[in-house]
């Protein structure tokens, strides 16, 4: 029987205390909004690649109005549900399927991702063999059969600085300055990283509540990369493994709504830089990320000033762009970007 729950909570002790212990290798925990039909094949994927492991499936909706909740009811009543009454973000979500979450390991899944072969057992057995990892990360494959990015160092000012002068897609590709992706490692080994991708984190359950859930002050982006930094700072290591393999389509739920998780993600990296590197190194990070924006902002500015018209596609851009441009600006008065 599924579960609707509206109540929003965050991860405590007290939550952690009174979770019952069951002979559970994984709890699958998958945060949801207006993704029915990713959502559908996701779960199908889970289904096919069990590997004969004892799992739970938690699915958290936030509040979606495309059916997924009946969907989820009718087509997999296995899976627990539990619901917001409102769009909570990532973080606070997930905090919720965690609270819940029975196993010995918990799985955060992206709803539009899907389970290749082998792909749970693999990243288990790892984890299980290495009792000093607390997160196993994987590698996914795009749609069109092209590598993701899914293991990342910190942010730091200079990976800011370089954004300004080198487009991300030369970064990717270079060694020399892809060191934020990793693009200097080979990647078809097991590594040891620093940051893994949120669509898929395998993370410990003693290793969750040794540093607690998610900060939910990130409502999307950035809240895995202060996750493993806490979890490396608390003596675990944060690996990601290649033979635990996904598809993802990425970004299905962040395109409904566009320009909202630009900035969203605008301020998830100014806020990261701060728990990280500091309130000074913060305040760098947003001055360089103007500086980024200004030239877009300023032909976005120029082009509404003279009514000019342009490609749909450029204009969205540019804008998002001057709407980013505002939010740093706003930032040099300030000395704390906490929310």
């Amino acid at each position: 029987m599924s579960v609707l729950s509206t109540q929003l909570h965050r991860t405590g002790p007290a939550s952690r205390a009174t979770a019952p212990m069951m002979a559970i290798d994984i709890s699958i925990i998958i945060v949801s909004w207006n993704v029915r039909d990713c959502l559908r094949a996701c779960l199908d994927s889970i289904e096919r690649h069990r590997d004969d492991l004892s799992l739970e499936v938690i699915v958290v909706d936030n509040a979606s109005t495309d059916g997924t909740p009946a969907m989820i009811r009718d087509e997999f009543p296995a899976v627990t549900l539990t619901g917001n009454d409102m769009n909570a973000g990532f973080a606070r979500a997930n905090n919720q399927g965690l609270a819940i979450g029975r196993g010995q390991y918990f799985l955060l899944l992206n709803p539009d991702t899907e389970l290749h072969a082998g792909a749970l057992a693999t990243a288990l057995e790892h984890a299980e063999s290495h009792p000093g990892v607390g997160v196993v990360g994987c590698r996914a494959i795009r749609p069109d059969g092209s590598v993701q990015s899914t293991a990342f160092r910190c942010l730091r000012l200079r990976d800011i600085a370089l954004n300004i002068l080198v487009p991300n897609a030369v970064r990717r590709r270079v060694p020399l300055l892809g060191g934020l992706r990793y693009a200097d490692r080979d990647l078809d080994r097991v590594q040891d990283v620093e940051t893994v991708a949120g669509c898929f984190m395998l993370v410990r359950r003693t290793a969750w509540e040794w540093v607690g859930g998610l900060d939910e002050s990130f409502f999307m982006y950035g809240e895995e990369a202060e996750w493993c930094h806490r979890l490396r700072r608390a003596g675990w290591t944060v690996c990601r493994h290649p033979g635990a393999t996904i598809l993802h389509h990425g970004g299905v739920s962040a395109e409904q709504c566009r320009d909202a998780m630009t900035l969203a993600m605008a301020r998830s990296q100014v806020l990261l830089m701060q728990r990280t590197q500091g309130r000074l190194a913060a305040w760098m990070a947003n001055a360089l990320m103007m500086l980024r924006d200004l030239p877009r902002a300023s032909v976005w500015l120029i082009v509404r000033l003279f009514a000019m018209h342009w490609g749909a596609t450029r204009w969205a851009a540019w804008k998002r762009s001057a709407a980013r441009f505002r939010l740093h600006a706003a930032g040099l008065l300030r000395t704390d970007f906490e929310p």
